[in-house]
């Protein structure tokens, strides 16, 4: 998988950013997932088992505490989330 330069995707200066794997909170029916920091809203991307999902697609967040999946990933996917922490 290429690896994408995430400061330059979300602005011109480096910002800090965060990786959490959310992996443990998939139980095949959840579909809400809550990093443990809270994060700009529109300032994060979603893996699910190392692909990419689409903001607005596959993956929504409007109040940056919480993101939500169109379909909840099976119990032992991998689910990893990156992000800008406020």
């Amino acid at each position: 998988m290429p690896r994408i330069n995430y400061s330059q995707t979300f602005s011109a200066a480096p910002i800090p950013l965060v990786e959490e794997d959310l992996s443990s909170q998939v139980d095949g029916s959840e579909t809400i997932f809550s990093p443990s920091r809270a994060f700009v809203s529109g300032k994060f991307f979603v893996y699910l088992n190392g692909i990419l999902q689409r903001n607005g697609t596959e993956v929504s967040s409007s109040d940056g505490t919480s993101f939500t999946l169109q379909t909840a990933p099976l119990s032992g996917d991998v689910l990893v989330v990156i992000f800008q922490p406020i």
